[in-house]
């Protein structure tokens, strides 16, 4: 999978998701955009947005963007780093969809995912995942 680190997440991450093409917002050159533009660059080069920016479905239209998008708990290397199986996990699952979802990982590994392909705010949860921890 192309996957993209939004600003908030560290380039070191990508040591820990072997297999998938990942870029950053420092590797495109695109640091300082606003959630809106930066959206819009991803879209089309990139299958999954991963983010601790919990207020990004709130903030932004995710509908119909053909992209979907991973929400952790935490932006602390350490910690993604400890957890990386959840986001291992939940790539590996994204990757079988055939819609685009948001995907948010809370700390005690609940997991919660809904459609952006059409206007609905139903969810449903998937198997948890290990609670983050050092």
């Amino acid at each position: 999978m192309r996957v993209f680190f939004d600003e908030n997440i560290p380039r070191q991450l990508r040591h820990v998701l072997p297999g998938h093409e990942i870029s950053s917002v420092e590797v495109e050159g695109w640091k300082g955009k606003d959630n809106g533009e930066l959206l819009a660059l991803i879209v089309g080069r990139f299958d999954v947005l991963i983010t601790s920016d919990d207020n990004l479905s709130s903030q932004q239209n995710l509908i119909g963007r053909n992209l979907s998008i991973v929400v952790v708990p935490t932006n602390k290397l350490t910690l993604l780093r400890a957890n990386a199986a959840a986001l291992r996990i939940t790539l590996e699952e994204m990757a079988s969809y055939d819609h685009q979802v948001i995907v948010t990982i809370n700390w005690k590994g609940k997991r919660v995912m809904r459609r952006l392909d059409h206007a609905t705010s139903e969810t449903s949860e998937l198997t948890p995942v290990s609670p983050f921890r050092t």
